[in-house]
């Protein structure tokens, strides 16, 4: 979850927290008030009617009772009931027309000391709240006065339903406030999580705009520095690279020429002489062994051609890039016993700058060299094209695959330093590596670099 969505969510959350533990505090309070006040109402009732009743009682006037009874409910819209007791427990006057209810009479009695008895009775009618009053202190009876609670509820219910909608409206308007704020406060880190990002990339020409001296603002600065200062040191470190690479194929190239002109001569010399000694021998058995040491000297002669051609080939400085590597992977197919095609289309006569010619070879030569070694396959193509400005590199093969993010994170040394050293080669002319593989498929190496032709006179031979 993003963080902007993270602090709308703490809004809503303290909104609600806020909203709902309010609109509950508010309807216990207001139901302990109304409830009070319904109290209140029922004891004023019971004692205006207590008065009276105590001198009618003791006169036996039932008829003056009845009518101080039916006044007395008539005052509220609320009395659903008012039953007057004598103090031997006879109903003497009462709202009910076909007698008491069942279980009315014992559910609310005053005990001494109390002045009066106030519950709540479920009734037929809905909730009531049933207040027993003394007369003379209980001498002469008790009245009993039943008021609904059902008014007092629904203004309870109804004070709910408004500040719950009050809270919802809120939440809305805090939603809506908080996703501006939220954005308004996230943005800067937003681009600044996409900076770090496009840095991580490798991109390291991406900033962050600054604006303000807040602590994000700082950050940005302080990440635009680091951002500068990766900057350098990438550059400093593909300068070295460069020049390491650079120097590397300059020993490559200084040692192959020495193998070539130096031990090459030696060992064609050896062989003259050999030859020389074996048509002059008489014996058989010293013909047999000058024979002997002159195929082992021209298996010598080869491994040392070979290893002169795999340091530094010459046709990579003579006659290019197609001609050197359609030499080489016809030269790997045969001595690995490996189905080898080499295509090259739109580069005829096109020199590219020593350095791109270089990592394209060097690439290519470690792809063929890992299906050689890794892949198990029976063939493999190596495909060069030229698609508008740009040069592409393609090797294939029909191997076993493997899991590319396995071997980054635990492949073998060796091997995962191959791969990041094709990485680095097509990084240092411009260009870019993706690799496709799957373990138990095919293998495919695609290499892109920009089309910059020679400009130091070296052309292929164009009837090629």
């Amino acid at each position: 979850m993003s963080l902007r969505w993270k602090i709308v969510l703490a809004i809503a959350g303290l909104i609600l927290l806020l909203g709902l533990g309010g609109t509950l505090d508010a309807r216990y309070t207001a139901s302990d008030l109304l409830e009070n006040e319904l109290q209140r109402r029922a004891l004023v009732i019971a004692e205006d009617l207590a008065n009276p009743a105590g001198s009618l009682l003791l006169t036996n006037d039932a008829y003056g009772l009845y009518e101080q009874v039916s006044a007395a409910a008539q005052s509220s819209a609320d009395v659903q009931y008012i039953v007057v007791f004598d103090s031997a427990g006879n109903v003497r006057a009462s709202t009910f027309a076909g007698g008491l209810p069942a279980g009315l009479r014992p559910a609310n009695r005053v005990a001494p000391p109390e002045s009066y008895s106030a519950v709540t009775l479920q009734t037929s009618r809905g909730q009531m709240l049933d207040v027993a009053y003394p007369i003379q202190s209980g001498q002469l009876g008790t009245v009993r006065v039943g008021l609904s609670k059902e008014r007092v509820l629904g203004r309870v219910d109804r004070l709910t339903l408004t500040l719950l909608a009050l809270t919802a409206g809120i939440l809305v308007a805090g939603l809506a406030v908080g996703y501006l704020l939220a954005t308004a406060l996230t943005r800067p880190l937003s681009r600044l999580a996409a900076a770090a990002s496009a840095v991580g990339r490798g991109e390291l020409s991406h900033r962050v705009a600054q604006g303000g001296r807040d602590e994000v603002s700082q950050l940005s600065a302080t990440f635009n520095a680091m951002a500068d200062r990766l900057k350098e040191r990438d550059h400093e470190r593909n300068e070295l690279l460069a020049k390491v690479i650079a120097a590397q194929e300059e020993e490559r190239k200084r040692i192959a020429r020495e193998l070539h002109d130096g031990a090459g001569q030696i060992l064609t010399s050896l062989l003259l002489g050999l030859k020389r000694l074996e048509d002059g021998a008489t014996g058989g058995a010293v013909r047999g062994e000058v024979a002997q040491l002159r195929s082992l000297t021209a298996e010598t002669l080869d491994l040392v051609r070979d290893a002169a051609l795999e340091l530094r080939p010459s046709v990579l400085d003579d006659l290019g890039l197609v001609a050197a590597l359609e030499h080489y992977v016809a030269d790997c197919g045969r001595k690995n016993d490996l189905e080898a095609d080499f295509q090259s289309t739109g580069l005829t006569g096109v020199r590219l700058k020593p350095q791109t010619e270089t990592a394209l070879y060097r690439i290519a030569q470690e792809a063929v060299t890992n299906v050689v070694r890794h892949a198990h396959a029976n063939s493999v193509s190596v495909l060069l094209d030229k698609r508008g400005d740009r040069v592409v590199l393609v090797v294939e093969d029909d191997g076993e695959g493997f899991d590319i993010e396995r071997v980054y994170r635990r492949g073998a040394p060796a091997y995962k330093l191959g791969l990041l050293g094709m990485e680095e080669r097509a990084a240092l002319v411009g260009g870019s590596l993706t690799i496709e593989s799957y373990p138990g498929s095919r293998t495919a190496v695609f290499v892109e670099v920009p089309l910059e032709a020679g400009t130091d006179g070296h052309n292929a031979d164009p009837g090629r």
